[in-house]
């Protein structure tokens, strides 16, 4: 086991949605070696290993991870960001004692920018995904609470190149999915 223990250090309303809250941690070990793991097995993650720091989507939730410490925003309640701590410590004490089986990543993916993903949708403003427009399609799916498929027109054949650069881009958001867990 690499982690043992979280230790809750700070929380306080998120100020992305005040109803949340956000916190911070102290992890009870160093979880550097595991970076480059967590970087191949979580979808969306954004890793750098200069800094090193590796930031993922767990559904709404923005968790960061440093060699010692953690935060998360948008957490509902204590007892929420309690739950996903544990599911935490599971994930990289699971990646750990599978690294042998992993081929660690040391890419460093960057999130695209609301624009560029406006940029690649058809425009339209048709409005069937739910939303007034697509740019504020564009800002929902980039803080992942839109998924691409509800963009009805680009799952058309005039928009397939757009769709599979856009499909793309997803993969580094999370697409406002749950983790996936490639082992």
């Amino acid at each position: 086991m690499l982690l043992k223990d979280v230790e809750l250090t700070y929380v306080s309303p998120c100020l992305a949605d005040p109803q949340k809250i956000r916190l911070k941690a102290r992890l009870s070990d160093d979880i550097s070696e595991v970076m480059p793991y967590l970087n191949s097995v979580v979808k969306g993650a954004i890793y750098n290993h200069h800094a090193p720091n590796i930031s993922f989507h767990k559904e709404f939730r923005l968790i960061t991870l440093y060699p010692t410490e953690m935060t998360m925003i948008k957490a509902l309640n204590t007892t929420d960001a309690w739950q996903v701590i544990e599911w935490l410590k599971e994930l990289i004490n699971k990646t750990h004692e599978k690294k042998d089986e992993i081929e660690p990543s040391y890419e460093r993916k960057r999130r695209p920018h609301p624009l560029q993903l406006y940029t690649w949708l058809p425009a339209t403003n048709c409005r069937e995904c739910g939303e007034l427009s697509c740019i504020a399609f564009a800002v929902l799916l980039f803080s992942g609470q839109q998924k691409l498929e509800r963009c009805k027109p680009l799952f058309t054949e005039k928009y397939r190149e757009h769709k599979e650069v856009l499909m793309e881009m997803a993969s580094v958001l999370g697409g406002g999915e749950d983790i996936r867990i490639h082992y």
